[in-house]
């Protein structure tokens, strides 16, 4: 069957008439994977939730409060993990994956104020703020996990537990550290040095396999998505993004972004 084709058909009036499918009748049905759904035994979420800086040093016994109040979720690209003014009832601290901060202006177009990934967490300066969800909080890729604890626990725990408190406050202050990136982003001037404060900030916290100049983002970031962050059209992201992969500074593929030419690409940092 070729991908465009004609079919007669009979009009309500007797008259045939031609109809000129689109090529999209006929792609083939992308099928995604099943997202995990089943939740971990006691002791797996234990381990999960200790590689967690906020919980990594508590007793065994201590955190074993939290874990019955704690659930894990997968989410695919797009989905909305919350929205922007609803009531905080959970915080997420983020296993794999990606998700945005973001929210709509009043022209309806997307603006991404900070990027979270595995290690840290979100909702819980929302929680202290005693406010609504700042943002709406956005998956990135398909399989995003998370673990999940409801509010009124967290905040059980933090009253019974105040040697919590510093630890509470650096993660507060992550999460404000990505709004501080994303500022330093948008100033950072031309869109070429846009996209290298981008990459180098995203390299530093997420980066793997780094060796000398060389280094892989576990991530695929799409044209729209970069687009949002560095506040620019598509179409320029991806003209200057061609070129670094004309240069060899860059490859992305299925297993994420592979940097080859990280010296080049810092030397499109502002001074």
């Amino acid at each position: 069957m070729s991908q465009r084709q004609t079919q007669n058909q009979k009009a309500g009036n007797g008259k045939d008439f031609a109809v000129d499918l689109p090529r999209r009748v006929f792609r083939r049905i992308k099928r995604h994977a099943p997202l995990p759904s089943g939740q971990p035994g006691k002791d797996e979420m234990t381990k999960r939730m200790q590689r967690f800086p906020l919980f990594a040093n508590l007793p065994v016994r201590v955190l074993s409060e939290l874990v019955s109040a704690a659930r894990t979720q997968a989410f695919r690209a797009g989905d909305y993990v919350w929205r922007h003014g609803e009531p905080v009832s959970r915080v997420v601290f983020i296993e794999q994956g990606f998700i945005k901060a973001c929210r709509r202006n009043r022209e309806g177009v997307s603006r991404t104020y900070g990027l979270y990934g595995p290690g840290d967490s979100m909702g819980i300066y929302a929680i202290w703020a005693g406010m609504i969800y700042p943002t709406d909080a956005v998956a990135m890729n398909d399989g995003m996990m998370g673990i999940f604890i409801e509010t009124e626990a967290m905040l059980k725990f933090a009253e019974k537990y105040p040697r919590l408190a510093g630890l509470l406050r650096v993660e507060i202050g992550r999460f404000a550290d990505a709004f501080i990136h994303k500022i330093e982003i948008v100033s950072a001037g031309t869109v070429p040095q846009r996209l290298a404060v981008l990459m180098t900030l995203l390299i530093e916290r997420y980066g793997v396999e780094k060796k000398g100049n060389k280094a892989r983002l576990p991530i695929t970031l799409t044209l729209e998505q970069i687009s949002e962050i560095v506040g620019v059209r598509l179409e320029t992201v991806a003209r200057i993004l061609s070129g670094w992969k004309k240069e060899g500074w860059l490859k992305i593929d299925s297993s994420g972004c592979h940097f080859a030419r990280l010296d080049k690409v810092r030397e499109l940092l502002p001074d």
